[in-house]
């Protein structure tokens, strides 16, 4: 079944094209060689986080996933729509116009997000790692004599019991390390199977499910790496404060950013979900327009700007359009509005000392 949907006036598009165009976009980004903080590939960053932002509010509205469903029972052409949470995670993690500490807690959230997922559907059994990530969003921040006295606290020998922790932490790793080669040279073998135009469904199933499986060990090292980051610069912050280190700019505090994540029930009930319930809930309308305000989509009511737009809507959008604007121009004037009053005077007033033609010296002798 063809999943097609259609987003505030845009015409249709498949979920699928959606989808390939947010993998394509990952692999510009990952074989680029500009800079991560390049301004031309920060746009590329924040149209893929832009593109997979729609799909995934696109699946949950379509409800391409439900509760109590197991792997047998999901459509071969919905189990990519898995990799939209580490997708998104991938790319807000090279973000840079935010704060480092705020970019890794949106990437902890997608990564963790996506295993969990993958969990339920029973495409692995790996444990998510500890983390306090989660312990400082919901507490603004961990009590600073704690994360001080860790960061400064000498080690002696590890005990017998932390050897044997580390031992088991070493052979998971190795075990890890070989399942992670396992499953890419079995991607690479099923990706050469599907150039074959004679394919069954099984084979882009089976290719489906391993990629889904190589992107979980891929956002388990991920997970591990933006944890280590958070902690370490979570005790810099604290020992900057307390003048142990040399204080750098003050970073001026962001707008924590709320992580879209896929939903397994109706769209009405929750976009934001999965565990997460200190995310608030929105409906997709209230979501778009949300986007709008922040400049992510485009702004319907503003789309007769120029005449390439009134072309494209036809004559008929195009007058409706002028005379509302007329209409709105009327009722400021009976009622006197002053904005509009103080922009009349001062217009007239310019027009009294700047005659018609002054500014046209072109071919002029």
């Amino acid at each position: 079944m063809m999943l097609v949907a259609r987003m505030a006036g845009q015409e249709e598009v498949t979920l699928a094209a959606l989808f390939d165009t947010c993998l394509k976009l990952r692999e510009e980004v990952e074989n680029s060689t500009l800079p991560t903080n390049s301004d031309k590939l920060q746009v590329k960053i924040k149209e893929g986080i832009d593109e997979l932002i729609k799909t995934t509010v696109l699946v949950s509205e379509l409800g391409v996933f439900s509760s109590n469903e197991t792997l047998d029972e999901l459509p071969t052409s919905s189990i990519k729509f898995l990799l939209l949470p580490v997708l998104l995670g991938y790319f807000s993690e090279k973000r840079t116009d935010i704060d480092r500490l705020e970019v890794l807690r949106i990437a902890n959230v997608y990564y963790k997000d996506f295993i969990m997922r993958c969990k339920q559907y029973e495409l692995t059994d790996a444990s998510l790692p500890e983390d306090q990530i989660e312990e400082a969003d919901h507490n603004d921040a961990l009590p600073e004599e704690k994360i001080v006295h860790k960061a400064s606290t000498k080690r002696g020998m590890p005990t017998p019991k932390e050897l044997e922790v580390m031992a088991r932490q070493r052979e998971e790793k190795l075990r890890r390390y070989k399942e992670k080669k396992a499953v890419a040279d079995r991607l690479a073998e099923l990706k050469k199977a599907l150039d074959n135009p004679g394919h069954d469904e099984d084979t882009l199933r089976n290719y489906y499910i391993t990629m889904v499986k190589k992107f979980v060990h891929e956002s388990l090292d991920e997970l591990q790496s933006v944890i280590m980051e958070h902690k370490m610069l979570s005790e810099m912050e604290v020992m900057k404060k307390k003048g142990m280190l040399p204080s750098s700019e003050v970073a001026t505090k962001t707008t924590p950013f709320k992580p879209i994540l896929i939903t397994r029930d109706a769209i009405n009930k929750n976009v934001f979900g999965m565990g997460y319930p200190s995310h608030p809930s929105m409906s997709v309308a209230e979501f778009y327009d949300q986007r709008v305000k922040d400049g992510w989509f485009p702004d319907p009511s503003k789309r007769l700007n120029c005449l390439q737009d009134q072309a494209e809507l036809g004559p008929e959008v195009a007058k409706e359009a002028e005379e509302h604007e007329e209409e709105e121009k009327e009722k400021a004037e009976e009622q006197d509005d002053p904005e509009k009053l103080a922009q009349d005077r001062k217009w007239d007033e310019w027009r009294d000392t700047h005659r018609r033609g002054w500014g046209n010296t072109y071919n002029r002798s």
